[in-house]
């Protein structure tokens, strides 16, 4: 199903292809999410952020953002995970995450990685090896959790 991926920082993104990006995070973070909240803040554009895009031909299907340890964490983090609301139920929620640590063990070798997960995706997560680190919060209208998954190279 996925014709092409790219896994780049800002800079060298494309106009069209950060509208694409921003366009689908406001489609389901703010409109379909119902949640009014400040999803252009500034960490896309630091110039060790990566954007992980997935496509079908010109369509944009998946996406994630990568952090390094210190933009949002302390650990390196990934966030703002979505799949297009018309390639949902073929798994490729699971793909993408998967992906992204998969590409976060390459840009940062050795790093633990924390997130803020929507609750309801804290079981997700787990599949992951993610586990929940904090109390359940409430960010911009949405229960969240703080969750840490270790390096595979993390002392036990």
């Amino acid at each position: 199903m996925i014709t092409h991926k790219l896994c780049v920082p800002f800079a060298q993104l494309s106009s069209l292809q950060v509208y694409q990006l921003l366009r689908l995070r406001s489609e389901v973070f703010v409109v379909e999410q119902n949640c009014i909240y400040q999803d252009i803040d500034n960490k896309d554009i630091h110039p060790h952020c990566y954007h992980l895009l997935w496509y079908k031909d010109e369509a944009l299907l998946a996406y994630a953002r990568l952090l390094p340890a210190g933009l949002s964490y302390d650990d390196a983090s990934l966030g703002r995970v979505i799949v297009a609301p018309v390639a949902r139920g073929l798994g490729m929620g699971k793909q993408i995450i998967q992906a992204s640590l998969e590409q976060i063990d390459l840009l940062w070798p050795d790093q633990d990685v924390t997130i803020g997960a929507q609750s309801h995706l804290s079981k997700l997560y787990q599949e992951f090896g993610f586990k929940e680190l904090s109390s359940h919060y409430l960010e911009d209208g949405i229960m969240h959790v703080d969750m840490h998954r270790a390096s595979s190279n993390s002392p036990l």
